[in-house]
């Protein structure tokens, strides 16, 4: 099952009957987390790739940079058709960020922002051996811990603004690029990362504009 779901992805992603596969990889995927997770728990990294994986299985994703769209006729679609997944995977980034920063001052309150919050919960996930790696900066957090504070109250502000990136492109690539810092760091300080949801940025990409720039006045269709 588990080839049939990594081959299922592959078709997918090159485009190869994308009608049959992009379904199968959702259905597939979806079992397989469960089945990780004992139908029980799940993150926000996965989840959201799920629910990507959702959106491009009932959207014309195949259309244009596709095996399929090589071997037949191509659909002519309302703009529309191929702007709105976009704005729905981004939407539901967005989500992701904004929702983790009300829950954080939800459970915790202000004292998420108190000065030892993050060198605790960084050491606490540096003392084992089961996270992505292996990292011990966590241990030199508390030497400056009157400064954490604001780190931690600037990331929740972060979280909080996310959605403009979607319709404020002036900020976009700041709040971007705060983002990929931000993964970095919880790399280094706390031994999680979140390779998927940097991956995910892509959906923020105008590739019609780089189409654009790169073959003439007639971009493609992405």
């Amino acid at each position: 099952m588990k080839s049939a779901m990594v081959l299922s992805l592959l078709l997918g992603a090159v485009g190869f009957l994308t009608v049959v596969t992009t379904k199968t990889s959702f259905l597939l995927v979806l079992f397989y987390q469960g089945l990780l997770r004992s139908f029980g728990h799940f993150n926000h990294d996965e989840m959201v790739g799920v629910y990507f994986l959702l959106v491009l299985a009932f959207t014309p994703c195949g259309d244009a940079f596709s095996i399929d769209s090589r071997l037949r006729k191509k659909n002519e679609r309302p703009t529309f058709a191929y702007a709105y997944p976009i704005l729905l995977m981004q939407l539901l980034l967005a989500w992701t960020y904004f929702s983790s920063a009300l829950i954080k001052l939800r459970v915790a309150g202000w004292k998420y922002l108190s000065p030892d919050n993050l060198p605790s919960l960084a050491i606490f996930h540096s003392l084992d051996n089961l996270h992505d790696t292996g990292f011990r900066l966590a241990f030199w957090l508390p030497q400056v811990k009157a400064y954490l504070p604001f780190a931690v109250g600037f990331v929740l502000v972060w979280e909080l603004l996310f959605p403009l990136a979607i319709f404020w492109r002036r900020v976009r690539w700041w709040i971007l690029g705060v983002g990929i810092i931000f993964h970095l760091s919880t790399l280094f300080l706390m031994n999680i990362f979140f390779p998927h949801q940097l991956a995910m940025y892509l959906v923020f990409v105008n590739w019609d504009r780089l189409s654009f720039q790169k073959h003439g006045p007639s971009p493609s269709k992405t």
